[in-house]
């Protein structure tokens, strides 16, 4: 009896964090839903709290005591936040600072209530680009989201990883309402040679992955809150880079030079990608 009575109360639990785990899950999913568009009014539950979730009114449900809600809503009601609709880049310091805010926020909530209802009101508030990295960070290093699974980032910002061709012929399917498959086509002019190894730097797994690791061991972190943070680095890009040169000898192709700081890049990247906001990816060379 004493064991049956176990296995009961176990089983209670089990299906309980099951139950748990879902309504996690499907918060995340519905977060990172049409990102570009406000929290749809089908997802009563966040889109009420995405206008009135009070943030400053949960400090005491912060491990902090608050300082990184209060520091980002003293930002957001001074102006000073990025607006909506604009540009996103790791690599501008201020936009990373800013991402970096939420980031702080949503790792200092002690329990997915706060943890949501902070994610729903900046959603609404915050520039996308800087709303979505946070997210995945947030979740990937927080206690309160374990076992949370997040999404491909090419599912939720599939112009990122794919090129302006095949977005423009998906729009011109959903405003026509024609279903269709578009096949994504990496390489260029023959003329080229570097675009017989396109279809390696254009992949959308192998890109996904390099997000997603980055999100894992950001360099923004300090090192003594990543073990081995150089060591992993070096490993992770080696891998990478040794796969290319593999990939460039099965091609007639020669290995990748040396990169000097002081000198011209022979080979640029003509990015066929185009943001969100209707602005092609500059160019680089």
């Amino acid at each position: 009896m004493q064991w049956a009575a176990v296995a009961a109360v176990l089983l209670v639990a089990a299906v309980a964090d099951g139950a748990d785990l879902a309504h996690r899950q499907q918060a995340v999913n519905r977060l990172l839903y049409r990102i570009y568009s406000p929290i749809p009014s089908k997802f009563g539950d966040l889109k009420s709290l995405s206008s009135s979730f009070d943030p400053r009114a949960h400090t005491s449900h912060c491990n902090d005591g608050g300082n990184a809600v209060n520091h980002l809503m003293d930002e957001y009601e001074a102006g000073r936040l990025l607006e909506q609709h604009h540009w996103f880049s790791l690599f501008n310091t201020r936009q990373r600072e800013e991402a970096l805010m939420l980031v702080d926020v949503l790792l200092n909530c002690e329990d997915f209530d706060t943890f949501v209802g902070n994610a729903a009101f900046f959603r609404e508030h915050m520039n996308e680009g800087e709303f979505v990295y946070a997210l995945y960070v947030a979740v990937t290093h927080s206690d309160v989201m374990q076992d949370v699974v997040l999404p491909p980032l090419y599912e939720v910002t599939p112009h990122m990883f794919t090129n302006s061709e095949v977005i423009d012929k998906a729009y011109a399917a959903k405003m026509t309402q024609t279903p269709g498959d578009f096949k994504m086509t990496s390489t260029g002019s023959k003329k080229n040679k570097e675009q017989r190894v396109a279809y390696f730097g254009e992949d959308i797994g192998m890109n996904s992955h390099h997000v997603h690791w980055h999100m894992d061991f950001p360099f923004w972190r300090h090192g003594d809150e990543i073990d081995r943070k150089g060591e992993l680095f070096f490993w992770a890009h080696h891998q990478l880079t040794v796969r290319f040169d593999a990939e460039r000898l099965s091609n007639y192709l020669p290995l990748v030079d040396e990169l000097y700081w002081d000198r011209p890049i022979k080979e640029g990247i003509c990015s066929q990608h185009k943001l969100q906001v209707w602005r092609r990816v500059p160019h680089t060379s």
